[in-house]
């Protein structure tokens, strides 16, 4: 511990105003900025803690739509699927019955062909719905990868914004009070008539 030992010396000290923190009396300017550097360290781990903190719902909440987008998709598809293999039946039936049947063309045989023409309109429209589909979850996407952009530039601006080599450090000269001056040593010094010749 250094002692001031008049009450008139000043003691320098160096004060980072950014994570508010001063040296000690006597402290030298690198002990001091690699105390500073851990306190930097800290202030911005709680920094990036604190945001990601703010983004997680949002986060989350682009991550529950993109699941249930991808359902969507996969429900969507499954449909075309089952649409195409319902035209393609209904279509080889009426071609089939159209060649192979008794009557040469039927009330009914027209009737199936034009079930399987609507069923093949709506192959159209199914295929159209999955195409929606996939490009919402594109849009999802695209935003869930854009917060993530977001939060990697502020995280990287924090980091440099507290750069403990580059945080200005100021002076201050400090009067010490009486209270904080202290007595170190005392002593009664003897002198004889002798010892004074």
């Amino acid at each position: 511990m250094n002692h001031i030992s008049d009450q008139n010396e000043r003691a320098v000290l160096l004060v980072c105003d950014a994570v508010k923190l001063a040296s000690t009396p006597g402290e030298a300017e690198g002990d001091f900025r690699a105390r500073l550097s851990l306190a930097v360290r800290k202030k911005r781990d709680e920094q990036v803690a604190s945001l990601r903190d703010k983004l997680a719902p949002k986060v989350q909440r682009l991550q529950d739509q993109l699941r249930r987008a991808d359902e969507r998709i996969a429900r969507e598809q499954d449909q075309l699927k089952d649409r195409k293999v319902q035209t393609a039946m209904s279509v080889g039936a009426s071609v089939l019955g159209a060649l192979f049947g008794r009557k040469k063309i039927s009330a009914a045989t027209v009737g199936r062909v034009s079930t399987a023409a609507r069923s093949a309109s709506r192959i159209g429209r199914e295929s159209a719905d999955v195409d929606r589909a996939e490009e919402s979850r594109e849009v999802l996407q695209q935003r869930l990868v854009d917060l993530q952009a977001e939060c990697e530039a502020e995280i990287e601006q924090l980091s440099r914004e507290l750069e403990p080599a580059a945080l200005p450090l100021r002076q201050i000269a400090v009067t010490p009070r009486k209270s904080d001056l202290e007595v170190i040593e005392t002593a009664l010094v003897w002198a004889t008539p002798s010892s004074l010749s």
